[in-house]
């Protein structure tokens, strides 16, 4: 059986390549400040995503991607009809 799709948007904030690179604290200040900056409610977010898989010679290089309903009544748990 197929799962039901539906409108769902991402945007992905990751630290600079570099020294800064595995400071997980500041990573998390952005995605703090770009979710705060967003043009979309915090009740449409469906996941967030944090992963640190990339190492370099400085650590794990983290990112973030953040998951959000462009369809408001999917958040607040509506159905489609």
């Amino acid at each position: 059986m197929a799962s039901p799709s539906y409108p769902c948007r991402h945007f992905s904030v990751c630290n600079a390549q570099g020294p800064t690179s595995n400071d997980l604290p500041l990573l998390l200040r952005r995605l703090a400040d770009s979710i705060e900056g967003a043009d979309f409610a915090t009740s449409q977010v469906l996941d967030v995503h944090i992963s640190g898989d990339e190492i370099t010679e400085y650590g794990s290089w983290w990112r973030a991607t953040v998951y959000w309903s462009a369809d408001g009544e999917l958040a607040e748990g509506k159905s489609r009809n």
